[in-house]
């Protein structure tokens, strides 16, 4: 089978989390994390806001680059920026944070900064966020990185169908999709449905992680993912139609589920790399030959066969 370049996604995790000590990876230094994820073989690196701005104060992102280039990671992605579409007090938060994600862009040579939609209450119209959409887009073009779109279940564009129309009416060719397959997953999507939606020109990364099965708005949250191929989802397919639509490498994975909860950052990552890995191989064999036949002559009699002479004792 194909090598593939796998990108781990795993964020700081959250205070409660870190005390709880159910994300030991996240929970790690980020110079160390991104050293575990360079040992167990991934390509590439999720960092989260949390990290950024905790390295800004400390080592430095230009030594934070250093540490990227010491252990051969090539592919970083940072996120996720959340209300870059709103005002207010809401919107300084937000301006703050993507002032540190492009100046970290900029400085590791990111190649995407992943944004949010709204989860809030009342939600916001998609099209009054174009605008600010199409700016963000305009902004992170500079640094040298994309926009990605990711879309909860729980947000306004809650299905990955409503996410890709609406990147694709705001047709900023630096700012695309992110397909997620357990929030697709988890919204309802399918093979056929993707497929019809999707622009190949705006589908600018993949995620591999799974989901139960489709979910009210009200229940989901990011705990209820599955390692891929552990849920419902049709991962094989999904990535085979995510091929058909041109994306190539890398194959974003998140590292924290239910299952790598409570395991050393080492064994999460062994983990949740061969369970992709393993998706990728049974995605890398659709379409493939058929695998020959056995032979079909007859074989030589092994000796466990062989009628021997037999002398009585």
């Amino acid at each position: 089978m194909d090598e593939h370049d796998l990108l781990a996604r795993c964020w700081a995790p959250a205070v409660a989390d870190a005390r709880s000590g159910t994300d030991a990876l996240g929970a790690l230094p980020v110079a160390e994390r991104i050293r575990a994820v360079a040992r167990a073989g991934f390509s590439g690196i999720g960092l989260g806001l949390e990290d950024l701005h905790e390295t800004r104060v400390t080592i430095g992102l230009e030594a934070l680059r250093r540490v990227l280039d010491d252990v051969g990671l090539v592919w970083v992605q940072l996120g996720t920026l959340e209300d870059w579409w709103t005002t207010g007090d809401r919107r300084a938060v937000s301006d703050l944070d993507r002032m540190v994600v492009l100046e970290a862009a900029a400085a590791l040579g990111a190649a995407q900064i992943v944004v949010a939609a709204d989860t809030t209450t009342p939600m916001t119209s998609p099209t009054t966020m174009a605008d600010d959409w199409l700016a963000l887009a305009a902004q992170a073009e500079q640094v040298g990185a994309q926009v990605v779109l990711s879309a909860a279940p729980t947000s306004n564009l809650g299905t990955t169908e409503r996410a890709a129309r609406f990147v694709q009416q705001a047709g900023h060719p630096n700012g695309g999709l992110v397909l997620d397959i357990a929030h697709a997953v988890a919204g309802g999507s399918t093979v056929a449905s993707l497929r019809a939606a999707i622009d190949p020109a705006f589908l600018f990364a993949v995620e591999l992680s799974d989901a139960a099965g489709p979910d009210s708005v009200s229940t989901w949250a990011g705990d209820r993912r599955a390692l891929p191929g552990g849920g419902l989802g049709d991962l094989p397919a999904l990535v085979h139609v995510a091929r058909e639509l041109g994306h190539g490498e890398p194959w974003g994975v998140e590292v924290r589920t239910a299952v790598t909860d409570g395991m050393s950052a080492a064994d999460a990552l062994r983990t949740a790399a061969a369970a992709s890995r393993a998706v990728l191989d049974a995605a890398d064999a659709i379409g493939a030959p058929a695998a020959p036949p056995m032979p079909s002559s007859s074989a030589p009699a092994s000796a466990v066969d062989a009628d021997l002479p037999y002398t009585p004792i």
